[in-house]
């Protein structure tokens, strides 16, 4: 009598067979997306750190040149403040700038070469709307610089808060005694330092926090 050996799998290997490979299948797909999730969340962090080191280096160098001496024989009458700050209402009523609700404006005296002669000219910097939306249709922020009558540029994107502090120094001019915003009355105090707390946000998971301090030129 012959015996009919079968040689291969059978239905039910097969369907086994199938099935894991459904499920590797599954398995390498979900390993893939999580590493690209996570290469895009590091390219995210790595641009919004870069923009903080910007932020901090360019405002910075800024501040401590606000009010820079090489001005003064140059300049007719007195300098006023090197620094001043203003709310989104100030800002809007003395300016005519329009600003982003509950931030500030940060007004600086700069030295700048214009028309072959040195003097101060205000430049603003301060969180505005830049017109445009994400992909989630958010509208988008940034911070600007404005510098006396001409238009505002954009400087960082996705900056949605700018507060300011001004450092008030005490009568040696060696320490800071206090910290006032800008509803406070400055104008006869003598400014040493700025303090800036302000946030960069890429998306609704990842945003960063930041506070710049930065010591002050005083041109008296």
């Amino acid at each position: 009598m012959l015996i009919n050996k079968q040689n291969g799998f059978g239905l039910l290997e097969l369907m086994l067979a199938m099935s894991l490979s459904v499920l590797l299948c599954i398995g390498v797909f979900h390993i893939f997306s999580t590493l690209q999730n996570l290469h895009h969340q590091e390219m995210i962090l790595s641009s919004i750190q870069e923009k903080t080191r910007f932020l901090s280096g360019f405002l910075r160098e800024k501040i401590e040149m606000a009010g820079d001496w090489s001005c003064l024989s140059k300049s007719p009458g007195s300098q006023s403040l090197s620094a001043k700050g203003y709310d989104s209402d100030a800002a809007l009523e003395k300016l005519g700038l329009s600003i982003k609700s509950k931030t500030d404006l940060l007004q600086l005296h700069e030295c700048i070469r214009l028309y072959d002669r040195m003097q101060y000219l205000p430049v603003e910097f301060f969180v505005a709307n830049t017109f445009r939306v994400d992909d989630q249709h958010h509208e988008i922020d940034a911070l600007f610089f404005k510098v006396g009558h001409h238009p505002r540029e954009e400087l960082i994107t996705h900056v949605d808060k700018f507060n300011i502090l001004f450092g008030i120094e005490s009568e040696n001019h060696k320490n800071i005694i206090s910290y006032v915003d800008t509803h406070s009355t400055i104008n006869k105090e003598p400014i040493g330092a700025i303090k800036i707390n302000y946030h960069i946000v890429a998306d609704e998971n990842l945003s960063q926090s930041g506070v710049l301090y930065a010591a002050i030129q005083k041109a008296e």
